[in-house]
């Protein structure tokens, strides 16, 4: 059977000015993922029946290689019963000697020796190595080789 060419330009003229046919999409609605991992936390803590702390200006947690999770607007719930502290909001990591000044009420007695016993030997190994250098007219160390230019450390491995 033979196509009509005017009636299958018709068609195409009507269907392109009504739209018929295509594809129909859902529009997908997107959550707010963040709420609901909280929400299960609550929840959680609810079980262990968690108590708000409120008026909490900011939390610090001290790492084992001197740099600090930050926490300046914390969050806290404290289930005493269970030894569980749950702290949270948006921590920035940062080393000692930023927050140094603002931190010593945090520091223990332990804490505050070690750190005045450390920088009594960092001043002491200061002025060692500036009489050491003044007796030797700052002579370079000469157990460190220069970088060369070209020159490969594998080398030397082999």
């Amino acid at each position: 059977m033979p196509v009509d060419q005017e009636k299958l330009a018709k068609l195409q003229k009507l269907s392109a000015k009504n739209k018929v046919g295509g594809t129909r999409r859902k529009q997908v609605k997107k959550s707010a993922g963040g709420n609901k991992d909280d929400s299960k936390l609550q929840v959680e803590l609810g079980k262990y029946k968690a108590v708000t702390i409120d008026n909490v200006a900011e939390a610090n947690f001290f790492k084992n290689d001197g740099n600090v999770l930050h926490f300046n607007k914390v969050g806290v719930q404290v289930a005493d019963k269970y030894n569980t502290s749950v702290f949270y909001g948006l921590p920035q990591e940062k080393s000692l000697q930023d927050l140094f000044p603002n931190i010593i009420s945090q520091l223990g007695s332990d804490s505050i020796n070690a750190l005045t016993q450390l920088a009594s030997q960092l001043q002491v190994a200061e002025q060692a190595k500036a009489a050491a250098g003044a007796e030797n007219g700052d002579v370079k160390d000469e157990s460190i080789p220069e970088l060369v230019e070209g020159q490969s450390f594998d080398a030397d491995v082999e």
